[in-house]
């Protein structure tokens, strides 16, 4: 059935140029983000650039455990790209009407929405498999030594890197669901978490110093899996794990946004 569901989604997209423009763009930013570090620290040293006095050559940003920190947290800044892809893949359904002929052919809002959850579904798994590979290459090129037990530690940042993509690109989906034009979501989604929820956690944080509802806000909840690591190398306190609570909120708004794509998929009008 997951097969079934993936050929469907392939077949809509396969000839889309826009898709395959978008998602081997993500890839190639993803595999060069991961794999680059190494050279951009060798040629700031070159430069004469230091942090404290440290050198950046000799920063270990490809050591095992902190390599699945390091590479999980640059890699989310590229997220758009994928919840670009599924503005695309969702709106396309409303605009060339394959919505309605999929429902009218027989396909029920249960099983449309499944099929766009395991294209979600395939795209987060592929990212993290990208990323898991090009963490052991490179930890293994270029960290200072293996070891199994440093290797798995910390892998939950993996996990957590999952869990922040799928609620990601579901929000993105419910955004699409809700506007049914590709430019209008895009910029929707754009608009609302690069300034909007920043701008309103910013005056919370500042007038009310209410963070416990700032951790509410669904893209605050995502972006706060994977916190910021690179301070630890200027020998800076980091949170160097993932809390329990940011993944239970970002599990609700999982099932908020989930519930809510069925709930507009199956009561609204198609056309």
């Amino acid at each position: 059935m997951i097969l079934k569901y993936l050929q469907i989604e392939w077949l809509k997209l396969k000839n889309y140029k826009t898709f395959i423009r978008l998602a081997s763009l993500y890839f190639l930013l993803l595999l060069l983000i991961l794999s680059s570090v190494k050279l951009l620290l060798s040629w700031m040293t070159s430069m004469g650039a230091e942090f404290q006095g440290i050198s950046p050559d000799i920063i270990p940003f490809y050591n095992f455990p902190d390599v699945w920190q390091n590479l999980t947290y640059l890699a989310s800044y590229l997220k758009f790209f994928l919840a670009f892809i599924v503005i695309i893949s969702v709106t396309n359904e409303y605009s060339y009407r394959t919505i309605r002929q999929n429902i009218i052919d027989g396909m029920s809002p249960t099983e449309f929405l499944l099929a766009k959850q395991t294209m979600i579904f395939a795209f987060t798994l592929f990212n993290m498999l990208v990323i898991w590979l090009s963490g052991t290459l490179m930890g293994l090129f270029y960290g200072s030594g293996f070891s199994f037990s440093l290797y798995m530690m910390d892998m939950e940042f993996l996990l957590a890197h999952f869990l922040e993509l799928v609620t990601f690109l579901n929000l993105a989906m419910l955004i699409s669901v809700l506007m049914k034009k590709a430019g209008f979501a895009i910029i929707g989604l754009c608009f609302y978490a690069i300034f909007l929820e920043p701008a309103v956690v910013g005056i919370l944080n500042y007038k009310f110093d209410d963070y416990w509802l700032i951790t509410l806000f669904p893209i605050h909840a995502v972006n706060n899996l994977i916190e910021i690591p690179f301070q630890r190398y200027v020998f800076m306190e980091i949170q160097d794990f993932v809390k329990l609570s940011s993944a239970l909120i970002a599990l609700a708004w999982l099932a908020i946004s989930v519930g809510l794509n069925y709930y507009l998929i199956a009561k609204r009008d198609v056309n």
